[in-house]
Protein backbone atom coordinates (compact mmCIF):
# COMPACT_ATOMS: atom_id res chain seq x y z
CA UNK A 1 0.00 0.00 0.00
CA UNK A 2 0.91 3.73 -0.91
CA UNK A 3 3.06 5.63 2.23
CA UNK A 4 0.80 8.13 1.61
CA UNK A 5 -2.56 6.30 1.23
CA UNK A 6 -1.47 4.76 4.56
CA UNK A 7 -1.18 7.52 6.51
CA UNK A 8 -4.48 8.99 5.15
CA UNK A 9 -6.00 5.86 6.32
CA UNK A 10 -4.76 6.29 10.26
CA UNK A 11 -5.77 10.03 10.24
CA UNK A 12 -8.98 8.70 9.26
CA UNK A 13 -9.05 6.07 11.86
CA UNK A 14 -7.92 8.58 14.52
CA UNK A 15 -10.93 11.29 13.46
CA UNK A 16 -13.36 8.49 14.02
CA UNK A 17 -15.25 8.49 17.30
CA UNK A 18 -13.89 5.75 19.19
CA UNK A 19 -16.83 2.92 21.21
CA UNK A 20 -15.82 3.53 24.80
CA UNK A 21 -14.35 6.85 26.11
CA UNK A 22 -10.18 7.08 27.37
CA UNK A 23 -10.50 6.47 31.29
CA UNK A 24 -7.77 9.43 31.40
CA UNK A 25 -10.59 12.44 30.99
CA UNK A 26 -12.45 10.41 33.22
CA UNK A 27 -10.02 10.09 35.69
CA UNK A 28 -9.02 13.96 35.27
CA UNK A 29 -12.59 15.15 35.63
CA UNK A 30 -12.99 13.19 38.79
CA UNK A 31 -10.04 14.52 40.23
CA UNK A 32 -10.53 17.93 39.26
CA UNK A 33 -14.52 17.49 40.79
CA UNK A 34 -12.82 16.10 43.86
CA UNK A 35 -10.42 19.46 44.03
CA UNK A 36 -13.26 22.31 43.79
CA UNK A 37 -15.63 20.11 46.13
CA UNK A 38 -12.24 20.55 48.83
CA UNK A 39 -12.23 24.07 48.03
CA UNK A 40 -15.55 24.47 48.23
CA UNK A 41 -16.25 22.39 51.78
CA UNK A 42 -13.42 23.19 53.99
CA UNK A 43 -12.52 26.14 53.06
CA UNK A 44 -16.13 28.41 51.63
CA UNK A 45 -18.59 29.92 53.76
CA UNK A 46 -21.73 29.96 52.38
CA UNK A 47 -23.33 31.82 55.21
CA UNK A 48 -20.64 34.79 54.44
CA UNK A 49 -20.14 34.50 51.05
CA UNK A 50 -16.98 33.72 51.22
CA UNK A 51 -13.46 32.14 51.90
CA UNK A 52 -12.42 33.95 55.48
CA UNK A 53 -9.20 32.79 55.40
CA UNK A 54 -8.29 34.58 52.24
CA UNK A 55 -7.37 38.07 51.50
CA UNK A 56 -9.97 40.76 49.20
CA UNK A 57 -7.45 40.31 46.01
CA UNK A 58 -6.68 36.02 46.64
CA UNK A 59 -10.56 36.10 46.88
CA UNK A 60 -11.21 37.65 44.13
CA UNK A 61 -9.13 35.04 42.20
CA UNK A 62 -10.79 32.32 43.96
CA UNK A 63 -14.27 33.49 42.45
CA UNK A 64 -12.52 33.50 38.96
CA UNK A 65 -12.18 29.58 39.73
CA UNK A 66 -15.38 29.24 41.16
CA UNK A 67 -17.08 30.82 38.12
CA UNK A 68 -14.47 28.54 35.22
CA UNK A 69 -15.39 25.37 37.67
CA UNK A 70 -19.16 26.07 36.99
CA UNK A 71 -18.77 26.65 33.50
CA UNK A 72 -16.57 23.32 32.74
CA UNK A 73 -18.99 21.32 34.35
CA UNK A 74 -22.02 22.72 32.77
CA UNK A 75 -22.30 19.52 30.39
CA UNK A 76 -20.66 17.24 32.03
CA UNK A 77 -22.25 17.74 35.55
CA UNK A 78 -25.03 19.96 34.97
CA UNK A 79 -26.23 19.84 39.18
CA UNK A 80 -22.75 20.32 40.15
CA UNK A 81 -22.45 23.38 37.76
CA UNK A 82 -25.37 24.70 39.54
CA UNK A 83 -24.37 24.62 42.73
CA UNK A 84 -21.30 26.12 42.48
CA UNK A 85 -23.32 29.23 40.13
CA UNK A 86 -25.20 29.56 43.16
CA UNK A 87 -22.26 29.53 45.67
CA UNK A 88 -20.52 32.47 43.21
CA UNK A 89 -24.02 34.74 43.61
CA UNK A 90 -23.49 33.91 47.51
CA UNK A 91 -19.56 35.50 46.87
CA UNK A 92 -20.79 38.34 45.20
CA UNK A 93 -22.59 39.88 48.51
CA UNK A 94 -20.12 38.39 49.97
CA UNK A 95 -17.16 40.23 48.57
CA UNK A 96 -15.42 42.61 50.49
CA UNK A 97 -16.08 45.19 47.28
CA UNK A 98 -16.17 48.65 48.88
CA UNK A 99 -12.83 47.85 50.54
CA UNK A 100 -11.34 46.73 47.14
CA UNK A 101 -12.05 49.96 45.65
CA UNK A 102 -9.83 51.67 47.79
CA UNK A 103 -6.76 49.36 47.46
CA UNK A 104 -3.97 49.00 44.66
CA UNK A 105 -5.01 48.96 40.82
CA UNK A 106 -3.62 45.63 40.63
CA UNK A 107 -5.99 44.42 43.70
CA UNK A 108 -8.71 46.49 42.04
CA UNK A 109 -8.55 44.99 38.24
CA UNK A 110 -8.46 41.40 39.14
CA UNK A 111 -12.15 42.19 40.47
CA UNK A 112 -12.58 43.02 36.91
CA UNK A 113 -11.56 39.72 35.35
CA UNK A 114 -13.75 37.78 38.30
CA UNK A 115 -16.54 38.84 37.39
CA UNK A 116 -15.61 39.11 33.53
CA UNK A 117 -15.45 35.15 33.98
CA UNK A 118 -18.42 34.90 35.56
CA UNK A 119 -20.73 37.02 32.65
CA UNK A 120 -18.59 34.28 30.21
CA UNK A 121 -19.98 31.62 32.27
CA UNK A 122 -23.82 32.68 31.89
CA UNK A 123 -23.03 33.16 28.57
CA UNK A 124 -21.43 29.72 28.12
CA UNK A 125 -24.70 28.24 30.59
CA UNK A 126 -27.23 29.94 27.89
CA UNK A 127 -25.34 28.79 25.08
CA UNK A 128 -25.20 24.80 25.85
CA UNK A 129 -28.21 24.46 28.41
CA UNK A 130 -31.55 22.97 27.45
CA UNK A 131 -34.74 25.21 26.48
CA UNK A 132 -36.10 25.58 30.08
CA UNK A 133 -32.86 24.97 32.17
CA UNK A 134 -31.91 28.06 35.37
CA UNK A 135 -28.60 29.46 33.02
CA UNK A 136 -28.47 32.34 35.55
CA UNK A 137 -28.83 34.82 32.70
CA UNK A 138 -30.69 36.86 35.40
CA UNK A 139 -27.49 38.08 37.21
CA UNK A 140 -25.65 38.55 33.88
CA UNK A 141 -26.47 42.62 34.13
CA UNK A 142 -25.70 42.30 37.77
CA UNK A 143 -22.08 41.04 37.29
CA UNK A 144 -21.20 42.89 34.12
CA UNK A 145 -22.12 46.04 36.54
CA UNK A 146 -19.63 45.35 39.18
CA UNK A 147 -16.98 44.47 35.96
CA UNK A 148 -17.21 48.22 34.81
CA UNK A 149 -17.49 49.84 38.35
CA UNK A 150 -13.78 48.20 38.89
CA UNK A 151 -12.99 49.15 35.76
CA UNK A 152 -13.82 52.70 35.81
CA UNK A 153 -11.77 53.36 39.12
CA UNK A 154 -8.93 51.29 38.09
CA UNK A 155 -8.63 52.81 34.61
CA UNK A 156 -7.57 56.71 36.54
CA UNK A 157 -4.47 54.44 37.54
CA UNK A 158 -3.25 54.86 33.70
CA UNK A 159 -0.27 57.55 34.40
CA UNK A 160 1.35 59.78 31.26
CA UNK A 161 3.62 61.98 33.16
CA UNK A 162 5.88 59.29 33.93
CA UNK A 163 7.78 56.81 31.76
CA UNK A 164 5.90 58.31 28.84
CA UNK A 165 2.48 55.94 29.79
CA UNK A 166 1.52 52.61 31.81
CA UNK A 167 -0.22 51.97 34.90
CA UNK A 168 1.03 52.75 38.28
CA UNK A 169 0.59 50.27 40.90
CA UNK A 170 -1.22 52.02 43.42
CA UNK A 171 -2.54 55.36 44.07
CA UNK A 172 -1.33 55.83 47.85
CA UNK A 173 2.32 55.18 47.58
CA UNK A 174 5.41 55.62 45.40
CA UNK A 175 5.00 55.09 41.75
CA UNK A 176 5.66 51.79 40.80
CA UNK A 177 5.56 50.75 37.22
CA UNK A 178 4.81 46.72 37.41
CA UNK A 179 4.32 43.83 34.79
CA UNK A 180 0.73 42.85 36.65
CA UNK A 181 -0.84 46.06 37.15
CA UNK A 182 -0.32 46.78 33.39
CA UNK A 183 -1.05 43.15 32.33
CA UNK A 184 -4.12 43.40 34.03
CA UNK A 185 -5.03 46.43 32.74
CA UNK A 186 -4.77 45.33 29.14
CA UNK A 187 -6.65 41.61 30.04
CA UNK A 188 -9.49 43.68 31.32
CA UNK A 189 -9.51 46.25 28.99
CA UNK A 190 -9.91 43.46 25.82
CA UNK A 191 -12.10 41.34 28.37
CA UNK A 192 -14.67 44.68 28.57
CA UNK A 193 -14.50 45.11 25.02
CA UNK A 194 -15.11 41.22 24.16
CA UNK A 195 -17.52 40.31 27.03
CA UNK A 196 -19.43 43.38 28.56
CA UNK A 197 -22.38 43.76 26.75
CA UNK A 198 -23.40 47.04 28.15
CA UNK A 199 -22.90 48.13 25.60
CA UNK A 200 -21.18 45.45 23.44
CA UNK A 201 -17.87 46.24 21.37
CA UNK A 202 -17.15 49.59 22.98
CA UNK A 203 -13.75 50.49 21.46
CA UNK A 204 -12.41 52.63 23.79
CA UNK A 205 -12.03 49.53 25.88
CA UNK A 206 -10.37 48.53 22.48
CA UNK A 207 -7.66 51.19 22.44
CA UNK A 208 -7.05 51.15 25.82
CA UNK A 209 -6.04 47.62 25.51
CA UNK A 210 -4.00 48.43 21.91
CA UNK A 211 -2.13 51.49 24.22
CA UNK A 212 -1.36 49.54 27.04
CA UNK A 213 0.39 46.45 25.52
CA UNK A 214 2.05 48.39 23.30
CA UNK A 215 3.70 51.00 26.42
CA UNK A 216 4.61 47.48 28.03
CA UNK A 217 6.20 45.99 25.28
CA UNK A 218 8.29 48.88 24.17
CA UNK A 219 8.83 49.47 28.06
CA UNK A 220 12.09 46.75 28.60
CA UNK A 221 10.09 44.69 30.41
CA UNK A 222 11.51 41.75 30.13
CA UNK A 223 14.75 40.18 30.84
CA UNK A 224 17.49 38.43 28.42
CA UNK A 225 15.25 35.13 28.91
CA UNK A 226 12.40 36.61 27.72
CA UNK A 227 10.63 36.61 31.38
CA UNK A 228 8.71 39.65 32.24
CA UNK A 229 10.40 40.89 35.36
CA UNK A 230 8.55 42.71 38.55
CA UNK A 231 8.33 46.11 37.30
CA UNK A 232 10.36 49.85 37.29
CA UNK A 233 11.34 52.37 39.79
CA UNK A 234 12.09 55.72 39.10
CA UNK A 235 15.19 56.24 40.72
CA UNK A 236 15.58 60.21 40.95
CA UNK A 237 12.21 60.71 41.30
CA UNK A 238 12.23 63.06 43.73
CA UNK A 239 14.85 65.38 41.90
CA UNK A 240 12.62 65.13 39.64
CA UNK A 241 13.18 62.43 37.55
CA UNK A 242 10.15 60.71 35.04
CA UNK A 243 12.02 58.04 33.54
CA UNK A 244 11.65 53.99 34.61
CA UNK A 245 15.10 53.54 35.11
CA UNK A 246 15.84 50.95 38.06
CA UNK A 247 14.05 47.64 36.99
CA UNK A 248 13.62 44.93 39.32
CA UNK A 249 14.82 41.43 38.35
CA UNK A 250 12.68 39.27 40.78
CA UNK A 251 10.26 37.34 38.45
CA UNK A 252 7.00 35.21 38.77
CA UNK A 253 5.17 33.05 37.12
CA UNK A 254 1.15 35.15 37.58
CA UNK A 255 3.62 37.71 35.27
CA UNK A 256 4.02 35.53 32.37
CA UNK A 257 0.52 34.10 32.68
CA UNK A 258 -2.38 36.98 32.96
CA UNK A 259 -0.63 38.57 29.78
CA UNK A 260 -1.98 35.00 27.97
CA UNK A 261 -5.65 36.16 28.08
CA UNK A 262 -4.63 39.42 26.88
CA UNK A 263 -3.33 38.66 23.87
CA UNK A 264 -5.18 36.10 23.28
CA UNK A 265 -8.23 38.09 23.48
CA UNK A 266 -6.36 41.26 21.14
CA UNK A 267 -5.91 38.48 18.71
CA UNK A 268 -9.75 37.74 18.66
CA UNK A 269 -10.55 41.49 18.75
CA UNK A 270 -8.11 42.45 16.10
CA UNK A 271 -7.00 39.34 13.60
CA UNK A 272 -3.75 40.43 13.88
CA UNK A 273 -1.61 37.30 14.36
CA UNK A 274 1.29 39.01 15.79
CA UNK A 275 -0.06 38.97 19.07
CA UNK A 276 -0.68 34.99 18.83
CA UNK A 277 3.35 34.84 17.86
CA UNK A 278 3.81 36.89 21.26
CA UNK A 279 1.66 34.54 23.26
CA UNK A 280 3.28 31.23 21.80
CA UNK A 281 6.82 33.04 22.77
CA UNK A 282 6.13 33.66 25.89
CA UNK A 283 5.17 30.26 26.86
CA UNK A 284 7.98 28.93 25.66
CA UNK A 285 10.35 31.22 27.30
CA UNK A 286 8.90 29.63 30.70
CA UNK A 287 9.12 26.39 29.69
CA UNK A 288 12.96 26.82 28.11
CA UNK A 289 14.29 28.99 31.56
CA UNK A 290 14.47 25.40 33.17
CA UNK A 291 18.61 25.67 34.49
CA UNK A 292 18.55 29.51 33.81
CA UNK A 293 18.94 32.35 36.60
CA UNK A 294 15.33 33.38 37.30
CA UNK A 295 13.78 29.86 36.04
CA UNK A 296 10.44 29.47 36.40
CA UNK A 297 10.61 25.40 35.92
CA UNK A 298 12.46 23.07 37.72
CA UNK A 299 12.94 19.42 37.15
CA UNK A 300 10.03 20.11 34.02
CA UNK A 301 7.32 21.50 37.02
CA UNK A 302 5.94 25.30 37.04
CA UNK A 303 7.71 25.99 40.09
CA UNK A 304 7.49 29.46 42.18
CA UNK A 305 10.61 31.21 43.68
CA UNK A 306 9.73 30.61 47.35
CA UNK A 307 8.26 26.67 46.83
CA UNK A 308 11.15 24.98 47.58
CA UNK A 309 12.02 27.06 50.60
CA UNK A 310 8.28 26.60 51.64
CA UNK A 311 8.47 30.79 52.68
CA UNK A 312 5.64 31.73 50.39
CA UNK A 313 3.28 34.05 51.20
CA UNK A 314 -0.60 34.10 49.86
CA UNK A 315 0.26 35.94 46.99
CA UNK A 316 3.40 33.67 46.08
CA UNK A 317 0.58 30.24 46.89
CA UNK A 318 -1.87 31.86 44.43
CA UNK A 319 0.87 32.51 41.36
CA UNK A 320 1.11 29.51 39.54
CA UNK A 321 -2.77 28.72 39.73
CA UNK A 322 -3.31 32.07 37.89
CA UNK A 323 -0.29 31.28 35.31
CA UNK A 324 -2.51 27.75 34.36
CA UNK A 325 -5.85 29.95 34.13
CA UNK A 326 -4.67 32.15 31.76
CA UNK A 327 -2.79 29.77 29.63
CA UNK A 328 -5.95 27.87 29.39
CA UNK A 329 -8.07 30.62 28.12
CA UNK A 330 -5.18 31.52 25.62
CA UNK A 331 -5.00 27.55 24.29
CA UNK A 332 -8.84 27.43 23.68
CA UNK A 333 -9.76 26.75 19.78
CA UNK A 334 -9.53 29.97 17.73
CA UNK A 335 -12.83 30.12 16.02
CA UNK A 336 -13.95 29.45 13.01
CA UNK A 337 -15.38 33.11 12.99
CA UNK A 338 -11.85 34.26 13.21
CA UNK A 339 -10.40 35.92 10.31
CA UNK A 340 -6.78 34.62 11.42
CA UNK A 341 -4.62 33.23 9.03
CA UNK A 342 -5.23 29.65 8.96
CA UNK A 343 -1.34 28.96 9.66
CA UNK A 344 -1.62 31.02 12.64
CA UNK A 345 -4.66 28.97 13.75
CA UNK A 346 -2.33 25.96 12.81
CA UNK A 347 0.33 26.86 14.69
CA UNK A 348 -1.62 28.14 17.78
CA UNK A 349 -3.63 24.63 17.24
CA UNK A 350 -0.05 22.82 17.70
CA UNK A 351 2.07 24.46 19.96
CA UNK A 352 -1.10 24.23 22.65
CA UNK A 353 -1.30 20.29 21.76
CA UNK A 354 2.93 20.56 22.27
CA UNK A 355 2.44 22.19 25.90
CA UNK A 356 -0.03 19.60 26.89
CA UNK A 357 3.33 17.08 28.51
CA UNK A 358 4.16 20.34 30.71
CA UNK A 359 0.32 20.40 31.47
CA UNK A 360 -0.19 17.53 32.32
CA UNK A 361 3.29 17.17 34.51
CA UNK A 362 1.72 20.28 36.44
CA UNK A 363 -1.95 18.66 37.15
CA UNK A 364 0.33 14.91 38.24
CA UNK A 365 2.51 16.88 40.40
CA UNK A 366 -0.45 19.10 42.47
CA UNK A 367 -2.31 15.83 42.77
CA UNK A 368 0.35 14.25 44.51
CA UNK A 369 0.68 17.02 47.00
CA UNK A 370 -2.88 15.96 48.91
CA UNK A 371 -3.24 15.74 52.21
CA UNK A 372 -5.21 13.21 53.89
CA UNK A 373 -8.15 16.21 53.65
CA UNK A 374 -7.26 16.52 50.04
CA UNK A 375 -5.98 19.54 50.61
CA UNK A 376 -3.17 20.38 47.44
CA UNK A 377 0.00 22.01 48.67
CA UNK A 378 1.93 24.95 47.15
CA UNK A 379 5.58 23.07 45.92
CA UNK A 380 4.17 20.48 43.14
CA UNK A 381 6.09 17.40 42.59
CA UNK A 382 6.40 16.54 46.29
CA UNK A 383 4.97 14.10 47.78
CA UNK A 384 2.72 14.38 50.88
CA UNK A 385 4.44 12.72 53.53
CA UNK A 386 7.90 13.67 52.11
CA UNK A 387 9.93 15.59 55.36
CA UNK A 388 13.67 16.16 53.82
CA UNK A 389 14.82 17.23 50.29
CA UNK A 390 17.98 18.40 49.18
CA UNK A 391 16.61 20.99 46.72
CA UNK A 392 14.53 22.51 49.84
CA UNK A 393 17.42 25.71 49.71
CA UNK A 394 17.11 25.87 45.84
CA UNK A 395 17.85 29.24 44.89
CA UNK A 396 17.55 30.69 41.45
CA UNK A 397 16.43 34.38 42.22
CA UNK A 398 18.88 36.90 39.99
CA UNK A 399 21.27 38.23 41.66
CA UNK A 400 20.64 41.11 44.13
CA UNK A 401 17.00 40.58 44.11
CA UNK A 402 14.25 40.77 46.89
CA UNK A 403 11.16 38.82 46.81
CA UNK A 404 8.79 41.24 48.47
CA UNK A 405 5.93 39.52 47.35
CA UNK A 406 7.03 36.99 49.78
CA UNK A 407 8.21 38.81 52.48
CA UNK A 408 11.93 37.65 51.78
CA UNK A 409 13.58 40.67 51.24
CA UNK A 410 17.73 39.89 51.76
CA UNK A 411 19.57 37.24 50.62
CA UNK A 412 18.00 34.11 50.85
CA UNK A 413 17.34 32.31 54.47
CA UNK A 414 14.84 30.23 53.21
CA UNK A 415 14.42 29.39 57.08
CA UNK A 416 14.14 32.24 58.87
CA UNK A 417 11.55 33.92 55.66
CA UNK A 418 9.68 30.28 56.33
CA UNK A 419 9.31 30.46 59.81
CA UNK A 420 8.23 34.00 59.26
CA UNK A 421 5.07 32.87 56.74
CA UNK A 422 3.98 30.85 59.88
CA UNK A 423 0.65 31.98 61.43
CA UNK A 424 0.96 30.60 64.81
CA UNK A 425 4.27 28.66 66.22
CA UNK A 426 5.89 25.79 64.88
CA UNK A 427 4.16 23.00 62.71
CA UNK A 428 5.05 19.74 62.03
CA UNK A 429 4.01 17.68 58.92
CA UNK A 430 5.19 17.31 55.16
CA UNK A 431 7.44 19.63 53.11
CA UNK A 432 4.18 21.61 52.46
CA UNK A 433 3.31 22.53 55.66
CA UNK A 434 6.16 24.47 56.32
CA UNK A 435 5.52 28.28 56.55
CA UNK A 436 1.83 28.68 55.61
CA UNK A 437 1.41 25.52 54.61
CA UNK A 438 -1.30 23.96 52.35
CA UNK A 439 -4.18 26.96 52.30
CA UNK A 440 -7.10 27.43 49.87
CA UNK A 441 -4.25 29.61 47.88
CA UNK A 442 -2.09 26.43 47.03
CA UNK A 443 -5.09 24.59 47.05
CA UNK A 444 -6.41 26.88 43.84
CA UNK A 445 -3.54 26.30 41.93
CA UNK A 446 -3.82 22.55 41.74
CA UNK A 447 -7.55 22.70 40.86
CA UNK A 448 -6.40 25.49 37.67
CA UNK A 449 -3.70 22.89 36.98
CA UNK A 450 -6.30 20.08 36.60
CA UNK A 451 -8.86 22.08 34.78
CA UNK A 452 -6.08 23.11 31.95
CA UNK A 453 -5.53 19.49 31.80
CA UNK A 454 -9.33 18.44 31.53
CA UNK A 455 -10.10 21.32 29.28
CA UNK A 456 -7.39 21.38 26.66
CA UNK A 457 -7.45 17.61 26.82
CA UNK A 458 -11.62 17.32 25.38
CA UNK A 459 -10.41 19.93 22.82
CA UNK A 460 -7.04 18.91 21.24
CA UNK A 461 -7.94 14.96 21.17
CA UNK A 462 -10.58 15.53 18.94
CA UNK A 463 -9.38 18.52 16.77
CA UNK A 464 -6.04 17.39 16.78
CA UNK A 465 -7.19 13.88 14.91
CA UNK A 466 -9.74 15.54 12.74
CA UNK A 467 -7.48 18.38 11.84
CA UNK A 468 -5.07 15.79 10.61
CA UNK A 469 -7.11 14.06 8.62
CA UNK A 470 -8.35 17.60 6.83
CA UNK A 471 -4.67 17.85 6.28
CA UNK A 472 -4.05 14.88 4.95
CA UNK A 473 -6.70 15.34 2.14
CA UNK A 474 -4.94 18.93 1.22
CA UNK A 475 -1.52 17.33 1.21
CA UNK A 476 -3.05 14.58 -1.69
CA UNK A 477 -4.29 17.90 -3.55
CA UNK A 478 -7.60 16.95 -4.46
CA UNK A 479 -10.99 17.97 -3.38
CA UNK A 480 -12.22 16.44 -0.14
CA UNK A 481 -14.95 14.53 -2.06
CA UNK A 482 -13.21 12.99 -4.55
CA UNK A 483 -10.23 11.86 -1.88
CA UNK A 484 -13.29 10.43 0.37
CA UNK A 485 -14.45 8.24 -2.47
CA UNK A 486 -11.06 7.45 -3.59
CA UNK A 487 -10.01 6.22 -0.29
CA UNK A 488 -13.79 4.19 -0.17
CA UNK A 489 -13.08 2.90 -3.64
CA UNK A 490 -9.59 1.64 -2.05
CA UNK A 491 -10.47 0.29 1.21
CA UNK A 492 -13.42 -1.41 -0.05
CA UNK A 493 -11.22 -3.04 -2.63
CA UNK A 494 -8.41 -3.97 -0.05
CA UNK A 495 -11.20 -5.34 2.13
CA UNK A 496 -12.50 -7.95 -0.69
CA UNK A 497 -9.18 -8.75 -1.73
CA UNK A 498 -8.82 -10.02 2.30
CA UNK A 499 -11.95 -11.79 2.10
CA UNK A 500 -10.92 -13.96 -1.48
CA UNK A 501 -7.36 -15.04 0.05
CA UNK A 502 -8.79 -15.82 3.13
CA UNK A 503 -11.46 -17.90 1.90
CA UNK A 504 -9.02 -19.13 -0.68
CA UNK A 505 -6.59 -20.16 2.03
CA UNK A 506 -9.33 -21.86 3.92
CA UNK A 507 -11.10 -23.71 1.09
CA UNK A 508 -7.14 -24.82 0.26
CA UNK A 509 -6.81 -26.71 3.41
CA UNK A 510 -9.97 -28.05 3.48
CA UNK A 511 -9.48 -29.75 0.28
CA UNK A 512 -6.30 -30.92 1.08
CA UNK A 513 -4.17 -29.24 -1.13
CA UNK A 514 -0.35 -29.43 -0.94
CA UNK A 515 2.23 -27.99 -2.78
CA UNK A 516 2.29 -24.87 -4.78
CA UNK A 517 -0.91 -23.80 -4.34
CA UNK A 518 -0.28 -24.02 -0.55
CA UNK A 519 2.52 -22.39 -0.48
CA UNK A 520 1.24 -19.73 -2.39
CA UNK A 521 -1.98 -18.99 -0.59
CA UNK A 522 0.05 -18.82 2.97
CA UNK A 523 2.46 -16.58 0.78
CA UNK A 524 -0.42 -14.00 -0.36
CA UNK A 525 -1.51 -14.32 3.39
CA UNK A 526 2.34 -13.50 5.08
CA UNK A 527 2.25 -10.87 2.32
CA UNK A 528 -1.01 -9.17 3.75
CA UNK A 529 -0.44 -9.42 7.03
CA UNK A 530 2.65 -7.25 6.87
CA UNK A 531 1.26 -4.75 4.81
CA UNK A 532 -1.11 -4.55 7.96
CA UNK A 533 1.64 -4.23 10.29
CA UNK A 534 3.60 -1.50 8.13
CA UNK A 535 0.08 0.11 8.15
CA UNK A 536 -0.49 -0.06 12.25
CA UNK A 537 3.27 1.48 13.09
CA UNK A 538 3.04 4.20 10.35
CA UNK A 539 -0.20 5.03 12.28
CA UNK A 540 1.71 4.67 15.78
CA UNK A 541 4.06 7.05 14.57
CA UNK A 542 2.29 9.67 13.29
CA UNK A 543 -1.02 9.24 16.02
CA UNK A 544 -0.24 7.40 18.51
CA UNK A 545 0.83 10.13 21.00
CA UNK A 546 -3.15 10.97 20.44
Amino acid sequence: MMPRLSHLLCALTAALPLSGASPAPRDVLADYKAAAHTMQTRFFDFETGSWPKAIDWTSAVLGTHLAAASATLTTTDPALADSYLSELLAFYYGQASESLKLQAYDDILWVVLNWLEAVQTIDHRVAVLPKGSWTGAEWRRTFAARSYDFYQIAHNGWDNDLCDGGMIWSPWLEPYKNAITNELYISASIGMFLHHPYPARNETYLWNAIRAHEWLTSSNMTDAGGLYTDGFHVSNLRAGGKQCDKRDEMVYTYNQGVLLSALRGLAEATNDEKYIVEGLQLIDAVLKSEGSVGELVFDGILTEKCDPGGYCSQNGQTFKGIFMHHLTTFCKPLTHASRLAPATKRSHRLSCARYQTFIRRAAHTALITRNEHGVMGSWWGIPAGLLTSTHSTHDTRPPGTSDFENMCVSSLQAHACEAAQRPSGTRWGDLNDRGRGRTVESHSGGLAALRALLVLNAQTNVKTRSMRAAEMWRDIGKSRWAAALEVMVVAAAALWMVTIVCWSAKAGEKAGEKGMGKGKGKGKEKEQQVEVEEVDEVGKGAYGTF
